[in-house]
């Protein structure tokens, strides 16, 4: 990368302190900048490490009167750092706007607009692609899907039949999206499959992690709305329901049916049985199993999964337990 303040002041929106035609040509933080570099401080306790780094440059929430390096001033240096790194982000991405000769795509699967198609990806038939869609190598996507406009798919993803994905959408590598749904009949000792030919409906700005994998319905849909963000390595079983904004950190699993309402924030390595519900802005700890519904603005921790404050008063007490058994025993 290559920018002049002047043109990083364009994307961030700052004021600028400092020399306006300065090169920059790189982005890292405080701590372990180089000459030529870019960086930021978030608040006022990171403030003297500006006189420390070897950064060119800083974005920066006030003027800083000790330091001779150009300063970037605005209200969020965060928000606006962020900012340019989807810029160079974007750059160091770049995929060819072309569709690789290796790719096989149905004579009847309609594509969009400078779309970027890699090495033998597979596109079945009457599966629409979107206009700027980029499609990394290797990856399947099956009959009857829809990739909205602007989404990424990187490599080696599976996405089966009967997908409808939105806009702005990211999945990363080695994720799964449509397979059966783990269902099955007990008859007489036996497991008899039950046919999974529900579908999955994903929304606009959804971000997936990589190995991920989300079933498709027994019958309806299972149904990943707008802004959800899952993490790597999570399962989603079939018939779920994501509500908006809500965020899946590593490791979480979804058992079937269940229903999560909105900006519910789970974290890693939660489990969830079938067929209950999660209010809107609940908050679930870390390693949790919840095994029953909650009401809107819970939170919970533990296995079973309990209020938080409670949770924590029993580690208090698991920890005295060899004192306590120790005084009972005497």
């Amino acid at each position: 990368m290559e920018f002049t303040i002047n043109q990083i002041n364009e994307i961030i929106g700052g004021r600028v302190q400092g020399d306006e035609n300065l090169i920059i040509t790189g982005v890292s933080s405080i701590e372990n900048s180089d000459e030529g570099d870019i960086s930021f401080i978030k608040n006022e306790k990171l403030v003297s490490k500006v006189l420390e780094t070897k950064a060119s440059a800083i974005v920066t929430h006030r003027p800083i009167e000790k330091t001779k390096k150009t300063l970037i001033i605005v209200e969020n240096p965060f928000l606006a750092f962020i900012k340019l790194l989807q810029v160079v982000s974007d750059i160091k991405q770049q995929q060819p706007r072309t569709i690789h000769p290796s790719a096989t795509i149905s004579e009847n699967a309609p594509i969009g607009n400078n779309v970027s198609i890699g090495a033998n990806v597979v596109i079945g038939g009457n599966t629409q692609i979107g206009n700027n869609v980029t499609i990394y190598p290797n990856t399947f996507i099956g009959t009857s899907c829809k990739i909205g406009d602007d989404s990424t798919i990187y490599p080696n993803v599976t996405i089966r039949e009967d997908v409808t994905i939105g806009k702005r959408t990211i999945i990363q590598s080695g994720t799964s999206i449509g397979d059966d749904g783990f269902g099955y009949l007990q008859i007489k000792g036996k497991h008899v499959k039950i046919p999974q030919v529900g579908t999955i409906e994903i929304g606009d700005d959804v971000a997936i992690g990589s190995n991920v994998t989300i079933a498709r319905a027994a019958l309806d849909k299972t149904v990943i709305s707008s802004g959800v963000k899952i993490d790597n390595h999570s399962h989603i079983a079939h018939n779920v329901f994501i509500g908006e904004n809500t965020m899946l950190i590593g490791y979480t699993k979804v058992s079937g049916g269940t229903k999560i309402g909105k900006n519910v924030m789970i974290a890693a390595d939660a489990s969830f049985i079938d067929n209950i519900e999660i209010g809107d802005n609940c908050i679930i700890g870390a390693a949790s199993d919840v095994y029953k519904s909650l009401e809107a603005g819970s939170i919970v921790w533990g296995s079973p999964a309990k209020p938080h404050t409670l949770e924590k008063r029993i580690q208090v007490l698991i920890k005295k337990l060899p004192e306590i058994y120790s005084k009972t025993k005497d």
